[in-house]
This record gives C-alpha cells, structure tokens and sequence, in this order.
C-alpha cells in the first residue's frame, strides 16, 4: 500500500465512523446470520454424527471404570496432587485465586495497545493458565485408572501348594520332634524326598514349616482346598470368590460337574470364618494363629514391653510358673492327674479335675509328661515348666516383628481386634464380612459399593471414616453409631472399627464389588422389620440396642398413627433416622401391623412351669449371644451341650445355683472375670429372669 492509498483508506473509514452503522438491523442482522448458521451446524451434527451417550447407568457392573467428560480432567488430574484434608486447596483455594486473578487483570492492564506483546501480564498469566490445563488434561489421558490390587492371599500356602502338595497332599503327618527345616532343607534320601535348600530361600523354608505345623485356616485350606486346586489361584485369589464357592459348592460354575461336596455341612461357621480370615489376615494375625493360637488361644496375657516378649518368644524355653499342688490336692487326686496328663483318653475321669484346677493357666491343651512319676513330680513340687518353642531359629526377623507387633496388640485388647468384633456386630450385616458391599437393605433397588478397597481406602481419611460412622448416613439408611449423636458406641469403639478397617489397606480384601443380585431387596414389613429394625429392637421386638416394642406399656400408650409417625419421622433424642425418605406410607403400615402381631404373639409363660431351653432360653442366646460366641471361640451358646460344657471358663452354668453361675454374673454384671456381657448393653429384665428361672431350676435340657 503506498501514500495515496493509504490517505484513500484512513478517509474513507473516518467518514464511516461519522456516519456510524446502525445496530438495528446491519448488527443484528450478522449476529444473527451467525447464529443460524451456528444453529444449523449443531443440528446437523447432531442429526448425522449423535452425541455419544453411554448406556444406562448400572451400579453391578464391575468392568465400567467411571471418568468425567474430557474438559473436567484438567481438575480431577488437579485433586490428585491434593489428597485427604489437603483436598480443599484444590477444590478451592486455587480455582478461587485463578478466578480473581482474572477479574483483575483488566484493572492491572489498562495499555490501550492491541498486540499481545504489549500486554505481558495479561499474555503472560493466561500461557501459564492455557499450557497448566493443557496439560493436566494431558497427564489425566495418559494416566490409566488406578489399577485394581489383588489380594495376594496367604503366599505361603501357595507355596505348600505348588511344591509339596504334589507327592503329599492335602496334610503332611509330622512325627513329634521332627525338625521340619532341616527336613526339607536337606531332603529324605530313602523317601525320595528332595533338597529344598537349592530351590527355596531360608525364609521360604521356615515358613513352610510353620505352615505344615499350622492349625485352624492353614490346615483347612492344605485338609480340603489343594487337593484339587495344584496352583496358588485359591490363596492369591478373591476371598468373596472363596465364599461363594463354599455357599455354593456343587453349583459354583468352576465346580460344575465335578464331585464337590456341600461345604455348607462339611464345615462348621468357625471353620468357614477360620478359613476365609486366614486368606486375609495380616502377616502378624496368620502368623500367631498358626504358631501361638493352639496353646494361647485368641491372645496372651502379657503386661512386658515389647523388647522382653520378643525375647521370650525368639528365645522360648521354660517360661511359666505353676505352683505347687502338694497339700491342695488329695493322694488319689494327684494320682488321677497325673495319670490323665500322661493319657487322657485312657484316664477320663481326670478331665474333671483338670479342668478345675488346670484350665485357667492351661486351657483345653493338656501338657505332655513321658511318665506318671514325671507328670506327678510337676505337678507336686510345680515351678518353671511349661516349654515353649525356640521361635527365633524358625521364624525370620520380619516376621518375629509383625508377630510381636500382633501380639501385643491382642494383649491390650486395643486396634484390630476389638474393631474387628465390633465391625461384625454392627457393621457386617449391611457392608458385609469383608467391606465388601451388597444390596442395601435399606432401600429397595440400591447396593451398597465395597468399603474395602484400595480405592476407597486412599480416598478417605480417617477423619472422614470416623465422620461417616459417628454421625451415619441417614439419607442411605446408616443410623448415627456414635453416643454423642444418639448411637450405641463410645468415641474408643468408633476408633477401633476405624482402625480395623484402616487395616485393610496393606492388603485390600476386595478388588471390585461383587456381582449383585439387585431383586433380592425384601420390600414386605415383616421382612423390612428383621432387616432393619430387628438390628436395635431384636427380632422378636423385645429390644436390644433400642427398646422394646412388645412392651406393655409401650403399647397402650402409642397408637398406629403414633407409631407411623415415629417410624416416618425417626427420634432425635436417639439413634433412629426418620424412615418417611426411604420407605413408603405402605411399607411403614405394613411395620405397624407388624408390630402390632409381635406384642400379640409374646404371650408369657404359664405360672408354675420352669421355662424350657428349647423354647425360651435357647432363642435368647441365639440372638443376643452368637454373633460373637460360636463365631470367635470361647464359650458357645448355640447348643445345650456346648452351653453348658464350653468357655474359658468353663462351666459357666452352675445348675440351681444362679448367683455363683459366671453367666449369671455377668448377666448382671456382678463377675469378677471379665466384662458385663452382652457388651452392646444389658438384656431385658425379663429375658434375665428368664435364664434366672431356668438355672434355678437345675438348668435341664427341656
């Protein structure tokens, strides 16, 4: 362009800014012209390429991995650098300084120059935030989903599995005194038994010895799983896969037609729980299930630190004290004694006596004497006796620490162990045994996502998993568990299930939620009743956590509409969340009435007549007592037999004698062993007048 064009242009364009251009209709006629063509592009689109919608949302699909549409990666990529309690600067603190930071700049920036090197604020900011989210969006692409953490199961009984399993089976007959390292370090020439020193490490060997050696989960899986399975797949495996193979046995997809027996009666609940626990068990628990449980049980009283009961479980040898039984005890007494420690199958009437005066220290295991005048000598003249393996030449240095670890922990009663029963008492019934979700009893249609994950677990904290147990989720229907805001559990208790679950996470039981069959959620009163509310008032309404539904009194003074609006509403001074959200004006009809049946049907016993086991006290104990015992060990209170014969302690039942009966006592909460039980609070009185009754008149199978 030379001079005289130039002068052409700059007065032309100064007598079309004189003149202007009318807004109406030259501008909007553009803008319009714009749009429609803008309108006509969408629609065109739309019609021949689609938006690309995915299908129906399905909370029992485990293969969809869920992500946000592709210009909100930018600030998920952005969360990930701010985990936990930090989250809050991503979510606000940043988004709000990147907004004001833009709010301002046309104030910081008020040059009157168009190019964009003349504005190196306002240029400069918005590069940073342009090439920021570009690239955040970038790293969120090319980051796959975090990838699912097998549970890798118990690796040593892969390893028995993989190399012994072969030529011995599913159990290897230890004689007493082998010297299982040396065994298979070294081989059996004659047997024709190879060294294992060259194939398998120190460590590998010592703790294959201790898993031939093992009891309870260890020698369930060896007894009645790798017999058939010859790879690690069971204990690197899914343990909710285990358990539905159990339930369903024959008609597991990978058993069909295949010669499987019914699990279900081949083994005990113990069993079942035995065998799933120790496929997820953390290294210190198997460890002191397989080495320790059989002489101490589910812990050991132990006051030392920590230094000192490594010692004395690396060192082992002669480590307790029994005191002399010379003058407590009668001739033939000690002579009964002592021939029943040397064989007790040929000597039962000492069991008696044994466990009388033996069992407190010794528990069910009788100790071994080569001969009576051994065995009576000991038990004269006591002292330092009972040996404990050298524990320090068979098990390596880490896991002497997690054992360590573990153990004192069960000593105190504190952490995972007092979270794990709690968490079965009042947890598993919705969010399963291992976190691992199912459908939501509460509302009809809906499951419950797995807790146990590793997902899961890194997302939360422990402030917020306390949160969630402490104040509930009423709009899912979890009720507050806290005291402080109307539940049955003390600030101690809610951190000790926290901690519990917490513990899940250097080995997450669960990988995806499980396959759920979302129309197995009852809808019916009755059935919403033993769902739902049988968890605090019992399943016969008689109260447990919460009170009593049957009473008399509670009765007569609430009529149905009083009762609706209790279930519809909830009880603010308590732990019941209002039912209207998450139920119909049906389903809580249906409650009433079925309340209603329930104080009908709880007819007292006939005056006179002593109350029967079958009927009255039995239904007591499965209900308030074997959630816990016939589950955990102890005392059991799901036959006759197993009540009145088994515990720590045992017998608990004295038969017409109530007051010195330590059930009895810790009904009443007068024992001087132990706590008050059950430990979710008091029976009703008349539950406890009810076993009164039955002990004083002889405690008879009747």
């Amino acid at each position: 362009m030379n001079e005289e064009q130039k002068r052409d242009y700059l007065e032309r364009y100064k007598r079309a800014k004189e003149e202007g251009e009318p807004f109406f209709p030259d501008v909007i006629f553009k803008d319009a012209l714009v749009g429609l063509l803008v309108l006509v592009l969408l629609v065109g689109l739309s019609y021949f390429v689609g938006a690309p919608l995915e299908e129906q949302a399905d909370p029992a699909d485990t293969t969809y991995t869920p992500r946000p549409e592709w210009y909100f990666l930018f600030l998920f990529q952005l969360l990930k650098y701010f985990p936990g309690e930090l989250e809050v600067i991503g979510v606000f603190v940043i988004p709000t300084i990147v907004l004001a930071v833009l709010f301002v700049l046309p104030f910081l920036d008020r040059t009157r120059f168009r190019h964009p090197l003349d504005h190196p604020w306002v240029t400069g900011v918005t590069t940073v935030l342009v090439i920021g989210i570009a690239l955040l969006t970038y790293l969120s692409v090319r980051e796959a989903p975090p990838p699912a953490e097998a549970s890798g199961g118990d690796p040593i009984a892969a390893l028995y599995v993989a190399n012994c399993a072969p030529c011995h089976g599913s159990a290897v007959q230890v004689p007493p005194g082998t010297n299982l390292h040396e065994v298979i370090a070294q081989g059996g020439h004659r047997e024709g038994m190879p060294a294992w020193s060259a194939d398998l490490t120190s460590d590998e060997i010592d703790a294959l010895a201790g898993f031939i050696a093992s009891p309870g989960g260890s020698r369930l899986f060896t007894e009645y799983c790798a017999a058939c399975h010859e790879g690690p797949e069971l204990v690197a495996g899914d343990p909710i896969e285990l358990r539905l193979a159990l339930d369903l046995a024959a008609d597991y997809p990978r058993h069909r037609g295949l010669d499987v027996p019914n699990w279900n009666e081949m083994l005990t609940q113990q069993q079942r729980t035995d065998l799933l626990n120790f496929l997820v068990a953390p290294d210190g628990q198997r460890l002191f299930a397989i080495n320790c449980s059989s002489c101490h049980g589910s812990s050991v009283a132990f006051q030392g630190g920590e230094q000192e009961l490594r010692q004395t479980i690396e060192e082992g040898g002669r480590h307790l004290s029994m005191p002399a039984w010379r003058g407590r005890l009668e001739t033939a007494q000690l002579e009964l004694l002592a021939n029943y420690v040397v064989d007790p199958l040929e000597n039962p009437g000492g069991e008696a006596l044994f466990r009388d005066n033996c069992s407190t220290c010794h528990g069910v295991l009788v100790p071994r004497a080569d001969t009576v005048d051994d065995a009576r000598s000991i038990i004269l003249f006591g002292g330092s006796h009972e040996i404990m393996p050298v524990w320090g030449s068979v098990l390596t240095d880490q896991q002497l620490d997690a054992l360590v670890s573990y153990t004192l922990d069960a000593a105190r009663g504190t952490t995972t162990q007092v979270g794990q029963l709690l968490f079965s008492e009042n947890c598993a019934i919705c969010h399963g045994e291992f976190g691992e979700g199912g459908v939501n009893p509460t509302r009809a249609g809906d499951v419950i996502a797995p807790i146990s994950t590793a997902e899961y677990l890194r997302t939360r904290d422990d402030t917020t998993l306390r949160a969630i147990i402490a104040r509930g989720q009423p709009n899912f229907g979890m009720s507050p568990f806290s005291s402080a805001f109307g539940g049955p559990l003390d600030e101690d208790e809610v951190d000790a299930i926290v901690a519990f679950i917490r513990s899940w996470e250097a080995n997450p039981p669960v990988d995806l939620p499980p396959e759920i069959n979302v129309a197995a959620v009852a809808l019916s009163g009755d059935d919403i009743f033993d769902d739902l509310c049988a968890q605090c008032h019992g399943l016969d309404g008689a109260g447990t956590i919460g009170p009593s539904l049957i009473d008399a009194s509670f009765q007569s003074s609430n009529t149905d509409q009083q009762i609706f609006q209790a279930i519809n509403l909830g009880h603010g001074a308590s732990a019941m969340i209002g039912w209207g959200e998450i139920l119909t004006a049906e389903q809580i009809d249906q409650l009433v009435g079925h309340i209603r049946r329930l104080a009908r049907l709880s007819t007292p016993q006939p005056a006179g007549g002593p109350p029967s086991f079958a009927a009255d006290i039995l239904p007591i104990f499965q209900r308030q007592c074997a959630a816990c015992h016939g589950a955990l060990g102890g005392w059991d209170g799901s036959t006759y037999e197993s009540v009145m014969n088994t515990g720590n302690n045992a017998p608990v039942i004295l038969p017409g004698d109530p007051d010195n009966s330590l059930l009895a006592q810790k009904l009443l909460n007068t024992q001087e062993i132990g706590g008050m039980m059950p430990v979710s609070g008091p029976l009703s009185d008349a539950d406890i007048q009810l076993i009164l009754d039955w002990i004083t008149a002889g405690a008879e199978d009747n």
